[in-house]
């Protein structure tokens, strides 16, 4: 991919999806099949989602994120409701697998999430991982991550009660995770980064890249404990380390330890692709699916970052690198799987648009900043939305 001016992230996809258990992983060795999913696998792919989230961290500091809060707050909320929204509505309107309400609310789910890992690589091979649509998008990505776990645990209750939870529970389920995020960040970035700092003062070599790699997953592990995902606390405990003086020892050590994990998570991606189990209708619904998937967050991302920067690049920008789902997407489907409320069918729609739009992304993310004639095309739409946007509101 690299060879031909591509994200080098597409070739880790694609060998995942040819060398999965769904393609050449298949093949049969003593009656036991060359690649398959087991908890080792998952472990590796788990490791290598953790460190991405922690590389992304040291490039955002605490004071960045503070100083575009605001903003990121608007576009990873409106990233959240948005797709939930538009993708309840039409799951439920067309005639397309699924049709009852508890699948369309796990699919409506599946849509909020935001895999930050793939735009974080793709930024990075550009070189604007500093840049304010990357700022931007990898805040939003984390507010809209803990949103959407929100409005999951909502979806689940609703499924597994059958009742609707009251206002007041769901403000109340909001407001606590909000809360126990806030206490994650600031406990991490304030007493993390002053535990990391102080290893510097021990003479033993590797102490600073141990005590750092202990926060990552110390981080990490909390997160889980609490009710978010783990790459939440692995996000926090980067930018804890971000504006330290232990920075640049610290990146040097965590990329090199990246480069083994890192791909086996991208080709774990791609690997759960399998086309081959969709029916012509289940094929068609992952189609509606992946639409609604671009749609809803190039619209509901793009044109309040147009909106808060002035700036209809940066507005295209950033939809386009939030339209990526893949982990996230892939785990509230296997929790839609597990909890009975879809079937193999549309399990299979969601991961299919899931590993797409993690396809997807990329490309699109690396022509905004090429400026081509579809993104030009792009920003007038976003251009006319927003002028609507603010006349509708004068």
């Amino acid at each position: 991919m690299a060879r031909l001016d591509m994200p080098e992230v597409l070739g880790e996809l694609f060998a995942g999806i040819v060398l999965g258990p769904f393609a050449l992983g298949s093949l049969q060795i003593g009656d036991q099949p060359l690649v398959a999913f087991n908890e080792h696998v998952l472990a590796f792919a788990e490791i290598g989602a953790i460190l991405i989230l922690f590389v992304a961290g040291l490039e955002v500091g605490f004071a960045q994120f503070r100083a575009l809060g605001s903003q990121s707050l608007v576009i990873g909320a409106c990233g959240v409701l948005v797709p939930f929204l538009l993708g309840l509505y039409i799951t439920l309107v067309v005639p397309l697998p699924p049709t009852d309400l508890p699948g369309a609310l796990i699919v409506a789910a599946a849509l909020t999430a935001t895999s930050i890992a793939i735009t974080m690589r793709t930024l990075g091979e550009l070189g604007v991982l500093n840049s304010i649509e990357g700022r931007l998008m990898i805040n939003a990505a984390v507010i809209d991550d803990v949103l959407g776990l929100i409005v999951l645990s909502i979806v689940i209750s609703i499924i597994t009660t059958g009742a609707t939870p009251s206002p007041a529970e769901t403000v109340w389920v909001l407001l606590r995770t909000l809360g126990l995020w806030l206490v994650l960040l600031l406990s991490v970035v304030y007493i993390g980064s002053r535990l990391v700092s102080f290893s510097r003062k021990w003479v033993a070599r590797g102490t600073i890249e141990i005590a750092a790699t202990a926060l990552c997953f110390g981080s990490a592990a909390l997160s889980a404990a609490i009710g978010l995902h783990p790459i939440v606390g692995a996000f926090c405990a980067g930018m804890a380390i971000a504006e330290s003086k232990v920075l640049p020892p610290v990146r040097e050590y965590i990329e090199k330890v990246s480069l083994v994990f890192s791909p086996i998570f991208f080709a774990v991606i791609g690997a759960r692709l399998n086309l081959w189990g969709l029916t012509p209708m289940s094929f068609y619904g992952m189609l509606l699916i992946l639409a609604i998937a671009i749609a809803s967050k190039v619209v509901g991302c793009g044109i309040p970052a147009a909106l808060a920067t002035r700036s209809s690049r940066i507005g295209t920008r950033v939809g386009v690198g939030m339209i990526s789902r893949g982990e996230v997407g892939l785990i509230i489907a296997g929790i839609g799987l597990t909890a009975g409320a879809i079937n193999q069918d549309v399990y299979a729609q969601i991961v299919g648009m899931a590993v797409i739009t993690t396809i997807v992304t990329p490309i699109l993310l690396r022509r905004s900043f090429q400026r081509p004639s579809i993104m030009a095309r792009l920003r007038g739409f976003l251009k006319r939305a927003i002028i609507i946007a603010r006349s509708n509101r004068s």
